[in-house]
């Protein structure tokens, strides 16, 4: 069970979806910008800003990695995080994630409204 509320707090956001992703090795999830397609869904006419946490459920093992675009659309590389470190980010930000290694990656998406 997860209780939204708590989570909500540590994120500082109000909690509508989550989610955990399996990645195995080769797979990847290219370049993309979060649409919040099921949070628009249930609330069309939400004005809010929406953002998604982005959680790493272990520690990194060689091949993980992920690129994003920071606040000043500079593009930066994201290795060798720890178990429970991760980004919050809005529609604004590019991302991707890739497994290169050898074993799955495993992340929880949290996704909501910025408080």
């Amino acid at each position: 069970d997860i209780d939204y509320k708590d989570l909500g707090e540590k994120l500082g956001m109000e909690v509508i979806t989550v989610s955990t992703i399996l990645q195995p090795p080769g797979n990847v999830v290219t370049l993309h910008r979060d649409t919040f397609f099921q949070i628009n869904k249930l609330y069309p006419d939400d004005t809010r800003t929406k953002v998604r946490a982005n959680i790493f459920l272990e520690d990194w093992k060689p091949g993980h990695f992920m690129n994003y675009q920071d606040e000043n659309l500079e593009w930066q590389t994201c290795t060798h995080w720890k178990q429970g470190q991760g980004f919050l980010w809005d529609s604004n930000h590019l991302h991707l994630s890739a497994n290169a290694g050898l074993v799955s990656k495993f992340t929880m998406q949290v996704s909501g409204f910025l408080r």
